[in-house]
């Protein structure tokens, strides 16, 4: 049989127990196959995700081993919601929270409880084995996802994992071996003269500079500067016969990070087993265990510095604070010696989680006209994540603490569960009209239990809590549940039109009404032109068009807390007591909805050698949810409201071709291509900033008719709005992907390419500051503010680094850039031995053996003067993403790799 290498004729699930031939199919969904998926390892599934289709960006927070990732499919779809998709592995929704550790309890990034901690935590969807996965089929928008109601406005990702077929029992066993280093770096300043290091640093640094013969310490590479080892083992089994088939695998991941002592762990094992008890009667058993554990160190923002980043950015380059004989020198120029730091602190993450489901397939009713099926799925998420944060008092920063030496010991429990019970029937008519009705209930639960213990004046040598002069612990639990139903009738008439409509109805414990249900509809239709007589003249350009409508609602849930005023402690009068929280509770919250329209048409080009695809869609997301400022007369400060419109539309185009299809050579390209634009198009409170520090330091303007991604900063327009100096949003995304094969050797490469989108760079701020910037010597041009008058002076030429921090509060332009890049994401060069020759050279015990190298951001192309402009310091928020503060640095991975079959 022929490969269908462009996914012309597969089969795409649409919902719960309903699937549809791509065709047919009347919305844009995308599917990703697991040789797509794992052709070159990843840290994680959803850094695997990158470039593989029209309509997401995939942006890493940190570098830090062990992810840290934000997937947004379609643009901006809210502006304090929830950003992140709708993960379901084997039918059971599974939780991606990203937990803090509570760094910033050290770090002073973030005080407890804060709405933007900026610890850079791990998501937990990092937990899945890529390799483990058939395929994924991402729902990307509302007229797809709106079955799945109130939790799908930022798409649903559906994953489904290998099974066994019948036969002989076969063992594949890969080993990858690798190492990463550090991507690029961003320079170090080389002090000129003496004069220069006596503006900064005094005749202290003066005297250090003329004792060290203006020495030149790279402290980048004495920081990140180490080929981390990497190593991934992957074993699998598979067989079976008629009646039951079976899938075992496991895995084993160590990967050392580019910092000293930062690195990620991951073991897992996978076993799922399907049987048949009769023709009518199937049930599927699904069971993995995983288990992580990353070290993370310090880095990003810190209001202490005491970051790795923060502290490099106050070093000079010709000062050593290099151990001697295993003794670390005082900083005399910062609180901290990051070396020092680097080597003792510890941030230690380990996660324990199992996910369990179990389906049930009855056929009820067969007959030439009539099929009736019951289906039922359940299952169960449940993941332990302890977090133990170490900063001992004999660090620099500790000594000078009221109490020096921190311990922090933090668990989180949860336990995801969902059940859906489905009724499908089909009927086809004599006239060979098919109908597909299904309908189906869903009950959801969360529970959650979050501990945090921060100790403080730990004892020196002691690591445990109980160990200190005090002890603050936190807590926050969830009980989270939710109801839903669905109801989908589905038609197609004579494989040429396919009519889709149906409704979800959802409540939630978090709405304000926990029992008011809120109904999500969806319709759409589509029209196979190539069906018809008169397209025969085109069947040799392309021999299958089809055009296609759909209109769907989702919705996004507020946050569990929105509806509620919390209670916090205090002493009154000497004695324990409670008061309401300075955030006001809003007991009528309800999800946001979005409506989408989307457009579009599939071809298939010249006997299947090419394929287009096209969509537009446009969102319009209302009831949106805002936090703003109350007065303070209202004993509050701010609150959770419904309380505006935005609109998100863009353009989707992905174009496969095989250039060359041989016994001896093929090639197949795909080039995936995505923009979009967001627009705020009501709101019902007073324009207001968010994300980022301060205003003058740049940050996120929310106001009708702007982008709610605009950057603004200390400029203003002579009518005193406001001026923009950015937008986060790119103006389009390009992802280029290649397979060729040439003989036994299978060449893969994918570019990925993204125009525009800016970001905030307040790591050249901070490196400003210290006077470490690479470019702070060189002439650059400023203008003056004098702010007496308001008059501007003439432009002056002084120092980049002089210049920029001279207009610092009056122009925050200078620390806005470009975040365009192009970057080599995966490449992968493989050999592939003959079966007569591998049965040859082993005796008949192997059946395949494949040898190969490959790589993950080999190469980064950009303008941008950061470390990567894939940056967020405040992690998965929907505004307020690209705001760099020297987090830990990207890196680049190599691999070499075996794989054999048994």
């Amino acid at each position: 049989m022929e490969e269908d290498i462009l996914k012309t004729s597969e089969v795409v699930s649409t919902g719960f127990a309903s699937s549809v031939k791509r065709e047919n199919l009347a919305n844009s969904v995308a599917t990703v196959s697991a040789k797509e998926l794992v052709g070159v390892p990843a840290q994680t599934l959803d850094q695997a995700l990158t470039g593989k289709f029209a309509g997401i960006n995939v942006s890493q927070n940190t570098g830090a081993p062990g992810g840290g990732i934000s997937v947004t499919l379609r643009g901006v779809s809210t502006i304090e919601g929830a950003t992140q998709p709708l993960y379901v592995v084997d039918g059971v929704i599974v939780n991606n929270a990203a937990n803090q550790s509570g760094i910033d309890f050290v770090s002073k990034a973030a005080s407890a409880g804060s709405d933007n901690p900026q610890g850079q935590p791990v998501n937990r969807i990092a937990d899945i084995n890529p390799n483990e996965i058939q395929n994924i089929e991402v729902l990307k928008g509302a007229s797809a996802a709106a079955l799945y109601g109130s939790k799908a406005t930022n798409g649903v990702v559906i994953i489904t994992t290998k099974q066994g077929v019948p036969g002989r029992t076969k063992v594949e066993i890969s080993q990858q071996v690798g190492f990463n280093s550090l991507l690029r770096k961003i320079g170090t300043r080389k002090f000129p003269d003496t004069n220069e290091v006596a503006k900064k640093y005094g005749s202290a640094g003066v005297a250090l500079f003329k004792q060290n013969q203006n020495q030149f310490i790279d402290y980048e590479d004495e920081m990140y500067g180490q080929k981390g080892f990497i190593s991934e083992t992957n074993v699998s089994a598979s067989g079976g016969n008629e009646r039951t088939q079976f899938f075992a695998s496991g895995l084993s991941r160590i990967e050392n990070g580019i910092v000293k002592k930062a690195g990620y762990k991951k073991y897992g094992g996978r076993v799922n087993i399907s049987h048949k008890f009769s023709d009518d009667v199937k049930i599927n058993a699904l069971a993995n265990i995983i288990r992580s554990e990353s070290d993370r160190s310090i880095t990003g923002n810190d209001n202490t510095n005491t970051t790795l980043g923060f502290s490099l950015a106050f070093t000079p380059s010709f000062y050593d604070i290099r151990p001697v004989n295993g003794a670390y020198p005082d900083h005399l120029f910062n609180p901290s010696n990051p070396l020092a730091t680097r080597d003792l602190l510890q941030n230690n993450e380990i996660v324990n989680r199992s996910i369990g489901s179990l389906q049930l397939d009855w056929n009820i009713l067969r007959s030439e006209e009539q099929t009736l099926d019951f289906i039922a799925k359940g299952g169960v998420d449940f993941y332990s994540q302890e977090n133990r944060v170490y900063s001992p008092p004999e660090l620099q920063f500790e000594r000078n603490a009221t109490q020096p030496g921190a311990s922090l010991l933090g668990e989180t429990r949860s336990t995801n569960g969902n059940l859906y019970l489905n009724l499908v029937h089909g009927y086809t008519t004599p006239s060979n009209i098919t109908f597909k009705t299904a309908a189906g209930i869903q009950h959801e639960r969360q529970d959650l239990n979050s501990v945090l213990n921060e100790a403080r004046g730990v004892i020196v040598t002691q690591t445990n809590i109980q160990q200190a002069a005090s002890i603050n612990a936190y807590q926050n639990t969830l009980k989270q549940r939710e109801l839903g139903f669905y109801v989908q009738e589905e038609v197609n008439l004579f494989d040429e039109i396919f009519l889709t409509a149906g409704v979800r109805g959802d409540a939630s414990s978090v709405n304000g009404d926990p029992d008011k249900f809120y109904f999500f509809p969806k319709a759409s239709g589509s029209l196979r032109l190539s069906k018809y007589p008169f397209w025969e003249g085109l069947s040799s350009v392309a021999n299958e068009f089809k055009v296609r409508l759909a209109y769907g609602e989702t919705g996004n849930l507020a946050p569990p807390v929105a509806k509620f005023t919390s209670l916090v402690p205090r002493n009154i009068g000497g004695g324990g007591g409670l008061v309401p929280s300075t955030r006001k509770g809003d007991p009528t919250i309800k999800p946001e909805r979005t409506k989408e329209l989307e457009t579009g048409f599939d071809a298939t080009l010249f006997d299947g050698n090419a394929s287009l695809e096209f969509s537009y869609f446009n969102k319009s997301i209302s009831d949106l949810l805002l936090i703003p400022s109350l007065a303070p007369s209202s004993g509050f400060t701010d609150r959770y409201i419904n309380g505006g419109k935005m609109k998100t539309s863009g353009v989707e185009v992905s174009l496969g071709v095989t250039p060359v299809r041989g016994d001896e050579f093929s090639w197949r390209s795909r080039v995936n291509f995505f923009k979009s634009s967001s627009e705020i198009t009501q709101l019902d409170v007073p324009a207001f900033n968010l994300g980022g520090f301060a205003t003058f330091l740049g940050t996120y303007r929310i106001q009708e008719g702007l982008s709610p991604t605009t950057i603004v900063g200390s400029e203003k327009n002579p009518d005193g709005s406001f001026k923009k100096l950015g937008d986060e949003t790119p103006k389009f995304q390009l992802s280029f992907v290649n397979s060729l094969t040439f003989g036994n050797f299978d060449l893969g490469f994918l570019w990925e390419w993204k125009q525009g989108g800016d970001v905030i760079n307040l790591g050249k701020l901070i490196t400003d500051l210290g006077g470490t910037t690479e470019d702070y010597d060189e002439p650059g041009q400023f203008t003056l503010v004098r702010r007496s008058t308001g008059n501007r002076d003439s432009t002056v030429t002084m120092k980049k680094g002089d210049g920029r921090l001279a207009v610092l509060g009056l122009d925050t332009a200078p620390y806005i850039e470009d975040g365009t890049y192009l970057k080599l994401r995966e490449v992968t060069l493989a050999y592939n031995f003959s079966p007569e020759f591998v049965s040859k050279l082993f005796g008949g015990g192997l059946s395949s053996l494949r040898v190969g190298i490959s790589g993950r951001n080999l190469l980064i192309f950009t303008k941008y003067t950061g470390y990567d402009p894939e940056v967020s310091q405040f992690g998965n928020v929907a505004i307020g993403r690209s705001v760099d503060t020297l987090p830990f640095p990207s890196s680049r991975s190599f691999y070499f790799n075996v794989s054999l079959g048994l």
